[in-house]
């Protein structure tokens, strides 16, 4: 039976990989991303996808974007994809707060947003999925990437509270929990706010580390979708999917490792 999706930060990295595999299956999915170009390409993909433009940090934009996604996708929405984000490179200590609030602004609020917009959806049809992108980092501490750390945790505690609240009406939340995931998320999405020279040694040579861990220890994202399919297929939709072995049992030494390697 065909699904009807919707995905946001579908321009690269997992989301991209996430849309190919559902695309392939002949689903349909209505798929976000921040810029026009970005949103037209996708578009652009078949009958099948639409694109909208939307940026998280825009939290007024969401429930406009959502009706559109209904009317494009032709009936209800099954399962709604939070997968756009970021990061920031810092100490804590160094971390502006402006930027922290804005990070949680789009990867906190920004979920919580689209959450919002859906559940009354979902509530009157008695069904819906939602799918909510967290992290090895929503699991555990990670040098240089605290406040990212933080939004993961704070998005953590709130998919459980709304699948908790919304149980009864048919709604369905799953976390899903990757470890390194081979994308451009640390090049591209993860920006350096940290002091060069400062206290901590890692900032400056540690988003290199960072790379090298990566290519070590990094998923294939096109590996990570699949094991989403998977769990969602399985008719036991998990509340938490942990992906990679560096989240998997003895992820906390694992981590720890790599913080000593950042702190050198």
């Amino acid at each position: 039976m065909t699904q009807r999706w919707f995905i946001t930060g579908v321009a690269s990295g997992i989301g991209r990989a996430l849309c190919d595999a559902i695309l392939a299956r002949g689903d349909v999915v209505v798929g976000t991303a921040r810029r026009p170009e970005e949103a037209r390409s996708f578009d652009e993909r078949g009958n099948n996808a639409h694109g909208l433009v939307l940026d998280l940090d825009h939290h007024e934009m969401v429930a406009g974007v959502v009706a559109q996604a209904v009317e494009l996708a032709g009936g209800p929405i099954d399962i709604v994809v939070n997968n756009a984000g970021r990061s920031l490179w810092a100490s804590v200590e160094e971390t502006p707060l402006d930027q922290a609030k804005a990070l949680f602004s789009t990867n906190v609020f920004g979920p919580m947003a689209v959450m919002q917009a859906f559940l009354p959806l979902f509530r009157e049809r008695g069904q819906g999925t939602f799918v909510n992108m967290s992290s090895g980092c929503g699991l555990f501490g990670v040098p240089g990437v605290g406040a990212y750390c933080g939004t993961k945790f704070a998005l953590e505690g709130l998919s459980e509270t709304v699948a908790l609240e919304a149980a009864s009406f048919g709604v369905k939340v799953m976390l899903v929990e990757p470890g390194a995931v081979r994308t451009r998320f640390i090049s591209h999405g993860t920006t350096e706010v940290g002091t060069p020279g400062g206290h901590y040694g890692y900032v400056d040579h540690g988003k290199h580390v960072l790379d090298g861990y990566y290519d070590e220890k990094a998923i294939r994202p096109e590996a990570l979708a699949a094991e989403i399919l998977a769990a969602l297929d399985s008719g036991n939709t998990p509340s938490r999917l942990v992906v990679g072995e560096d989240t998997r049992p003895g992820a906390r030494a694992k981590f720890q490792a790599l913080a000593d390697m950042l702190a050198d």
